[in-house]
């Protein structure tokens, strides 16, 4: 079996777990999306309206989707100031939840990504049969950033991982990411930070870096966005490609002449 297995958290990141199950579709056996009572943060939220969620999905290829709400409020740990505990517990728990809810076997293919990191169709092929041949590989994605369109030049983005199930099916909790052989060629898209200034706000006190805290204003964010301007860290080559719908480095099912 082929898996491609995501978690979210927010409504506007139900737009990517749309287009992940596009591209993927004809190459998976199974999309797993899993949705947590906890944030980053090990704080409570309340789950989403599965139905409504599921309503929002592709409707003709909703037969591949297993959406997993997953209690995790005895795992999890409280960490609004602690990114420490958010990236060696948190985290890992949210990406390898799934693994206590289903069963899998050994020789499973389970390709790791979060909500808004996407996957091309067409690299559906390499991917499966680099993992046949090395059980392990990493993926490199495009960086984009602020928009869907605003490409971040000279900018990898290196972390999902794609594995046989055998590789990780003793070491929970972990993360399903930074393993592996790394793919040479660009292999998807990392649409970070692509929302709304109030939504910025919102994942900035929810997400897992509490160190850029600091930029939670929504007129810093909106000026940020506007200007292609990266207030997060001080010195940092933030050089922006603004792409054309038709651009053939996004996602097929994202270009403008793609229904």
């Amino acid at each position: 079996m082929i898996y491609l297995k995501t978690y979210f958290y927010v409504e506007h990141e139900i737009q990517f777990l749309s287009i992940n199950l596009k591209e993927a579709y004809d190459h998976i056996d199974k999309f797993i999306i899993c949705e947590f009572n906890r944030t980053h943060t090990g704080r409570p939220r309340e789950f989403l309206n599965k139905e409504s969620v599921l309503s929002k999905l592709p409707q003709d290829l909703i037969d591949k989707v297993v959406y997993l709400q997953c209690d995790i409020s005895n795992i999890a740990v409280e960490a609004y100031e602690n990114e420490a505990a958010i990236h060696n517990v948190n985290e890992p728990v949210m990406r390898s939840a799934f693994m206590k809810l289903i069963n899998l076997n050994d020789d499973d293919i389970v390709i790791s990504v979060d909500a808004d990191e996407i996957i091309y169709n067409e690299s559906y092929n390499k991917i499966i049969n680099e993992v046949n041949s090395h059980s392990c590989i990493q993926i490199k994605l495009r960086q984009f950033f602020y928009k869907t369109t605003y490409l971040w030049k000279e900018k990898d983005f290196i972390a999902p991982t794609a594995a046989k199930y055998s590789v990780f099916k003793n070491s929970f909790p972990c993360n399903w990411r930074y393993e592996g052989k790394l793919l040479s060629d660009y292999h998807g898209c990392h649409f970070s930070w692509c929302m709304s200034p109030s939504e910025m706000v919102y994942k900035l006190h929810t997400y897992s870096h509490p160190k850029y805290r600091f930029c939670a204003d929504e007129n810093l964010l909106k000026d940020a966005i506007e200007n292609k301007l990266y207030p997060f860290d001080d010195g940092t080559d933030f050089n922006i490609e603004e792409l054309e719908l038709t651009d053939l480095r996004m996602p097929k099912s994202m270009r403008k002449n793609n229904e």
